[in-house]
């Protein structure tokens, strides 16, 4: 059980630092995520400054969570319900069909489609997984050292897939598609 907890801390830590440094990377990619939040929950559009700021360190908080061993619990549970809403907002855009960008890792230049919703109740999953596994756990155990390296390795590989998850869907656009919305 202490590899699920692991490669999903990880997993889960490495995709939110990946989004946190997105965000924060230059001005313009704050601001092109502070502007989008209007479009993806219009009831925020008059609070979508503080929102930004908010989901940012909410998404922060995450992170240092997962990676401290005292607060994993905390992470996990924080991380689903981070995604639960974020997967709600994009639930919210694809049913009101707006043609609203997803900016999941920073300024993304692809509309909300369908695989960003199965991409973040995947990653809520695993958050579940791991928040039920750490709660159902005693005792932490401890991971052997070739165990957690390929727990790590696991881990790097799924946030790969899950960063790039646009531009591989842009490679691989369905069959007869014009474009790569699935």
């Amino acid at each position: 059980m202490i590899y699920v907890i692991d490669s999903g801390r990880i997993f889960l830590g490495l995709v939110f630092l990946c989004s946190v440094v997105s965000k924060l990377r230059g001005a313009s990619a704050f601001t092109s995520f502070h502007d989008a939040i209007g479009q993806l929950a219009p009831l925020l559009r008059g609070r979508s400054m503080t929102t930004a700021v908010l989901v940012v360190t909410a998404e922060t908080v995450v992170v240092v969570a997962l990676a401290v061993p005292g607060a994993v619990t905390m992470g996990f549970a924080l991380a689903a319900m981070l995604l639960l809403a974020f997967t709600g907002g994009l639930v919210g855009v694809l049913r009101r069909k707006a043609s609203t960008l997803c900016h999941c890792f920073g300024g993304g230049s692809d509309p909300v489609a369908p695989r960003h919703v199965v991409r973040n109740v995947a990653l809520l999953t695993v958050a579940l997984v791991g928040l039920a596994a750490r709660l159902g756990t005693a005792d932490g155990g401890t991971a052997s050292p070739p165990g957690l390296l390929l727990a790590a390795g696991v881990a790097v590989i799924l946030t790969l897939f899950t960063v790039t998850l646009d531009d591989l869907a842009g490679l691989f656009p369905p069959a007869g598609a014009k474009g790569s919305q699935w």
